[in-house]
């Protein structure tokens, strides 16, 4: 199956689809007989309708698992925040504490990554999110855990530090 990228923006096409659907359907309906025009028309005008419901169904079905996952990832977040700035803001070695923290942050990222290559997550969101790892990426105690945790675990869904663009190589503090 292929999924075709979620853009919140995407429901604002369905109406001039509809439009365009049912002016091809009326110029297509002046091709044909006077007997034909009538029942031709209506099927072709109810597939257009149809179809376009199922778009717009579809749609309004992206935003609520969007809006379930932007929800939730972001109540992840906020409870990993004060633990991932703390740490990050100190000059201290890693605890079992921040470890754990870091694991737990690093699934988030993962899981975020797998819904937005599954197309679940507007790429604006997604690039808002790249910025928050990129940021703790620059710390060498967390990049060199998060590289360890990669390496060693195999079970993020596909995603490595190389999904963060223009990632720069932390200095070591």
């Amino acid at each position: 199956m292929i999924k075709v990228r979620f853009a919140l923006q995407a429901t604002t096409k369905l109406p001039l689809l509809f439009g365009v659907g049912c002016l091809a359907v009326l110029a297509l309906s002046f091709s044909l007989s006077a007997a034909q025009c009538l029942s031709a028309t209506i099927t072709l005008l109810t597939a257009v309708g149809g179809i376009t419901g199922f778009l717009y169904a579809q749609q309004a079905r992206d935003i609520q698992l969007f809006r379930e996952l932007f929800c939730e990832f972001n109540k992840r977040y906020g409870e990993l925040n004060n633990g991932l700035n703390e740490f990050c803001h100190s000059p201290r070695d890693l605890t079992d504490p921040d470890r754990r923290v870091l694991s737990a942050y690093f699934d988030l990222c993962a899981e975020e990554y797998m819904y937005f290559t599954a197309g679940y997550i507007d790429f604006r969101v997604w690039c808002a999110w790249v910025e928050g790892m990129r940021y703790f990426d620059e710390d060498h105690r967390i990049r060199q855990f998060w590289e360890g945790e990669l390496n060693k675990q195999k079970s993020y869904y596909g995603f490595s530090l190389d999904c963060i663009p223009n990632r720069k190589r932390p200095a070591p503090r």
